[in-house]
C-alpha cells in the first residue's frame, strides 16, 4: 500500500477529531450561557396620550393611571379620557389594566397606585378598612339588570332546563355579575353546582368568544350582551337591582378633573349599564348628564 495512502489516512483522522473537538467545545460554550428572560407583552394595559404640550427631551409626564374588572369597553374608556381638554391639564397620558378584584393587593391601595379604581365598597373596604383616607367613591351605577343568555330557546328558571347544560363563567370570584350571580340562579333552582358543567374564562372577551362560537350554552350578562352579538340571543331576568359599577378616585388629584371621569365612562358604557346613575358632583359639570 502506498505511503501516500497513509499520509490522507492520517490527514483525515486529524482533521475529524478536529472538528469534534471544536463541537464539543462549542457545546460546552453554548451550555454555560444565560439565555435572557423572553420579556412578554401585558395584554391586559392599553394606554393613550392626550392632547398636553409637548415636554423637555427626557421628560416623562404624568400618567393618569386606572384600574378597571374587565376588558369591556377598556379601550374607549381610555380614549375618552385622552381627548378631554381637562385631563390634557394635568396628564401626558392614560393608562387603563384589567384584572379580577381578588388581585388587587392592599399595597396598591395604600401606595395609591391607581387614580381610579373600579370596585365595590365592601371589596375595598374588606382589604383595607381604611381606604377612604385615600379614595373617595365618584360614581356609581346601580339598580343593574343581569340576564341568562341562550343562542337558542329562551332559558328557564327551572331544575330541568340546566342540567347538561355548558355555563361559562368568569374566573373572578368576587365578580356579581360574571361569576356569584349565575352561580346564586344555578342554587335556588336545587341544582348541586359540584355537578353541573362549568367553565371559567380569564376575561369577558374569551367567555363570550366561547358562547359566540357554541363552544357554551349559557352566560350571563347585561343587555350590551345583546348589542355587541352578531346572532340572534334569548334571554331571562336574572337579577334586576345589581351594583354594576362604582368608580373610587384618589382624594389627592385635580379638582377639575371630575366631570371629564364622568363623561368618559358615559359616553364608553350607554349600552353597557342598563343602570341608574348616581354622580353626585354632575351639578358641577356641563355636558355631562345628571
Amino acid at each position: 500500500m502506498s505511503p501516500l495512502f497513509f499520509v490522507s489516512q492520517r490527514v483525515y483522522v486529524a482533521t475529524l477529531c478536529m472538528i469534534l473537538a471544536l463541537g464539543v467545545g462549542v457545546s460546552l460554550w453554548l451550555s454555560q450561557q444565560e439565555a435572557a428572560a423572553p420579556v412578554l407583552r401585558d395584554y391586559h394595559v392599553y394606554q393613550c396620550v392626550t392632547g398636553a404640550e409637548a415636554r423637555a427631551p427626557g421628560q416623562k409626564g404624568e400618567i393618569f393611571n386606572l384600574l378597571t374588572v374587565s376588558s369591556i369597553f377598556a379601550r374607549e374608556i381610555a380614549d375618552n379620557l385622552c381627548r378631554s381638554a381637562d385631563m390634557a391639564r394635568h396628564y401626558h397620558g392614560v393608562q387603563i389594566s384589567w384584572k379580577p378584584r381578588s388581585q388587587l393587593r392592599a399595597e396598591e391601595v395604600l401606595n395609591e397606585d391607581y387614580d381610579l379604581i373600579w370596585s365595590r365598597t365592601h371589596s375595598l373596604s374588606g382589604l383595607v378598612p381604611e381606604y377612604s383616607t385615600y379614595y373617595e367613591p365618584l360614581l356609581r351605577y346601580d339598580q343593574y339588570k343581569v340576564y341568562w343568555f341562550s343562542r337558542d330557546q329562551k332559558p328557564r328558571l327551572e331544575r330541568d332546563y340546566f342540567q347538561g347544560k355548558k355555563i361559562g363563567l368568569l374566573n373572578d370570584k368576587l365578580s356579581h355579575t360574571f361569576h356569584l350571580l349565575p352561580l346564586a340562579s344555578l342554587k335556588e333552582v336545587g341544582l348541586d353546582i359540584s355537578q353541573q358543567q362549568l367553565f371559567y374564562f380569564d376575561d369577558a372577551i374569551s367567555l363570550y368568544r366561547a358562547f359566540r362560537s357554541g363552544d357554551l350554552d349559557l352566560v350571563s350578562g347585561g343587555l350590551f350582551l345583546e348589542q355587541d352579538m352578531d346572532i340572534p340571543l334569548q334571554r331571562t331576568l336574572m337579577a334586576d337591582n345589581v351594583t354594576a359599577a362604582t368608580l373610587f378616585v384618589r382624594r389627592a388629584r385635580p379638582a377639575n378633573i371630575d366631570c371629564a371621569i364622568a363623561d368618559a365612562f358615559d359616553r364608553a358604557s350607554s349600552g353597557l349599564f342598563s343602570a341608574h346613575r348616581d354622580f353626585p358632583g354632575a351639578h358641577k359639570c356641563v355636558g355631562v348628564g345628571g
